[in-house]
């Protein structure tokens, strides 16, 4: 349910902007101007701007549409993942990546942070700066201030990752998250109190909405599509800058996400029972595949009569989701798409062969468009057309095993090979385009106007995706 980028947290980019330069830097949650914008670098070249040095990556542009260059003194990093909680989607411990991208903006963040002797303050205080940058030029639309004061003997210093993460508002848009605080010190009857305001931004750097919540264990909780998850029994979800509250059993609160707005969670009673949906914010089942969707023909004996199994839901983009159907006591699944709101089968797919092991490890790679989905459910790689239900191609025998990892926008899909190498296939016939040069920082995603961020030695580099 996560996004990714191309940069990983705690990669430290020295970098200065060397294309338009946009609005001012603003203190997030109130509007006001701070000091300090990037400069002009010394160390770029004549025109001021970095030179792309690295080999050609297949599917990306031959040359980049704009680029950050090195510069002294300065320190950018990818912001923090809004949903991260320490696990990741199968629920195996990881750590978090940082994610650059925010619908068709490149936010990067800056640390200003003064060292403790330095300081000026009784009061240690964390300063960062989120700068927005639109992808396909370059230009920094809005910089936001971050300040965070706390106090070293009640907790550790706010790490950037957790300050400034990326996630979604409430309708399932991209948007920017920003944790401030205001800590107030113990005085005579009065208690210290810790503050943390929790505030979104459009990729525009717009305020979407914002709420404050009091008491140390409020501070670094997952926004899930514009919603604090509460670190109660039964989660509360409580919409950041005013609404209802939803509330949630632990179980569902930890299932995957499906379709827009606040979407809906998949239930199971066992392996073989039926597939409930049910919306996210009620629990209310809204179809089950026993009585309200229709298996496909291939699951239909001599008499005419279903033959019950395994079902197993995959995201695909919108509304829309993957629905494999396994018959009890065979290998082979069916793979359909349904529309999730009503559970009507929208097309009818391919066979594939899996196992229950393989298929609850898999993980769909869907094109931005949401019309080419490709997988390995164990026996190679499966392409095939989301809309009509068509194979595409399907791995052979004699080739080298195929995982996937993701299509770009002009329809390139990278997957590494069973030798430790990338390729780029064209997605919709698995024609070769090329190899990933070796040691280079593969994108791991794009913004919604089809550019990725290269990181390289020389600087961070903006790539339009090519056609395939």
């Amino acid at each position: 349910m996560k996004t990714r980028t191309a940069l990983v947290v705690g990669t430290v980019l020295s970098l200065g902007l060397v294309t338009g330069c946009g609005g001012g830097d603003e203190d997030a949650g109130t509007g006001t101007k701070a000091s300090g914008s990037p400069k002009a670098s010394a160390s770029a070249g004549a025109d001021g701007k970095p030179v792309y040095k690295g080999k050609r990556i297949p599917g990306l542009a031959a040359k980049p549409a704009w680029a950050l260059a090195q510069k002294d003194g300065e320190e950018y990093s990818c912001p923090g993942d809004a949903a991260f909680d320490g696990q990741d989607e199968k629920g195996f411990p990881t750590v978090q990546e940082g994610v650059c991208q925010v619908g068709d903006a490149f936010v990067l963040v800056q640390d200003r942070t003064v060292p403790d002797e330095e300081s000026e303050t009784e009061t240690p205080t964390v300063h960062l700066v989120a700068h927005f940058f639109d992808a396909a030029t370059g230009e920094k639309r809005k910089s936001l201030t971050v300040k965070c004061a706390y106090d070293p003997a009640l907790e550790e210093q706010p790490s950037l990752d957790t300050l400034v993460q990326v996630g979604e508002w409430k309708d399932g848009s991209p948007a920017l998250l920003i944790r401030t605080c205001e800590n107030t010190e113990a005085s005579g009857l009065k208690a210290a109190t810790l503050k943390k305001i929790y505030t979104m931004y459009d990729p525009n750097g717009r305020e979407l909405g914002s709420s404050t919540l009091t008491g140390e264990g409020n501070r670094d909780l997952p926004v899930v599509r514009g919603h604090v998850e509460m670190p109660d029994g039964e989660v509360t979800f409580a919409p950041i800058g005013g609404g209802k509250d939803f509330v949630l059993e632990r179980f569902l609160a930890d299932e995957t996400i499906f379709g827009t707005g606040q979407g809906y969670v998949a239930k199971y009673d066992g392996p073989y029972s039926s597939l409930r949906l049910a919306e996210r914010t009620t629990g209310e089942t809204i179809w089950n595949t026993d009585d309200d969707v229709t298996p496909p023909r291939e699951l239909r004996g001599d008499g005419d009569d279903v033959k019950d199994g395994h079902k197993d839901l995959f995201p695909l983009r919108g509304d829309r989701a993957t629905l494999m159907w396994t018959p009890l006591g065979s290998s082979e699944s069916v793979i359909t798409t349904v529309d999730l709101p009503t559970g009507r089968t929208m097309a009818t797919g391919p066979s594939v062969e899996v196992s229950l092991a393989t298929t609850d490890l898999a993980e769909i790679v869907v094109s931005p468009d949401g019309k080419t989905a490709v997988c390995n459910f164990g026996e190679g790689a499966l392409a095939w057309n989301t809309e009509t239900g068509a194979e595409l191609w399907r791995q052979e025998a004699d080739e080298k095993n195929i995982k996937p990892l993701q299509i770009t926008p002009g329809g390139v899909l990278y997957a590494t090979l069973d030798d430790g190498e990338t390729a780029a296939l064209a997605a919709d016939s698995k024609e070769l385009l090329g190899m990933v040069p070796e040691g280079t920082e593969l994108p791991k995603a794009f913004s919604s106007s089809g550019y990725a961020l290269v990181d390289t030695a020389d600087g961070l580099f903006a790539f339009e995706a090519e056609r395939a």
